[in-house]
């Protein structure tokens, strides 16, 4: 094997914002699209979760959660200023705080606004109101700062925003207005304006055991 391995689905703002730390970090991977839906054998012989984003190591370990991906690509970059910018020692407790509350309560109620029908009984309404609430009190920690930690992103943003891009795009389907206060929508904007967003959402072919590899960053 001459590079890790990324299983991804493009849409999924966990293997997106997995992709970005990549991205960031200056990580080449062989990148292997699948379909959710048609997950092939070769996946799910590898993956404890049968979900993406997980990543083959050379040596064959895998980690499978984004977080952890995260993780071992700033380890693994030979920016040394990527630890000290992306993941200060200083926020280290605020920032896993921040993301735990995104990943448990705000994704809890974002799957059940913008996929009301696959849970029964589910409120569509309570649970536009609950995640908008969390998206309110971090949009008031963004007041007078450009990102969640100051003038520099952290992983608290590239871990947070995926999720937010969802949640804008399900109120849009619902024609809905005034979802995004000012300061969110300018930090959700700072990363899909983001030169390197085309490479980020670039779209694969679905990878298959014949397939030719395909490599993430495509350029």
């Amino acid at each position: 094997m001459t590079n890790d391995i990324l299983y991804s689905f493009r849409r999924c703002p966990y293997a997106i914002r997995a992709r970005w730390a990549l991205l960031i970090c200056e990580i080449k991977v062989e990148i292997r699209e699948i379909d959710l839906k048609n997950k092939p054998l070769d996946f799910i012989n590898k993956s404890k979760t049968k979900t993406v984003p997980i990543l083959i190591k050379k040596n064959n370990e895998v980690i499978e959660e984004s977080l952890e991906i995260i993780l071992w690509a700033i380890s693994e970059s030979k920016n040394e200023n990527i630890k000290l910018i992306y993941f200060p020692e200083s926020n280290k407790e605020d920032i896993f705080q921040m993301i735990n509350e995104n990943d448990n309560e705000f994704k809890y109620h974002l799957d059940r606004f913008k996929y009301a029908t696959r849970y029964q009984n589910s409120n569509e309404e309570f649970h536009f109101r609950k995640a908008n609430k969390i998206i309110k009190r971090w949009n008031n920690l963004l007041e007078g700062n450009k990102y969640f930690f100051g003038n520099n992103p952290t992983i608290a943003d590239w871990s947070i925003w995926p999720f937010v891009r969802q949640f804008k795009i399900a109120c849009e389907s619902q024609k809905r207005t005034n979802y995004l206060e000012h300061s969110i929508k300018t930090w959700l904007d700072s990363f899909e304006n983001n030169i390197k967003f085309s490479s980020l959402m670039y779209k694969y072919e679905l990878w298959t055991p014949n397939s030719r590899k395909n490599y993430f960053p495509s350029n």
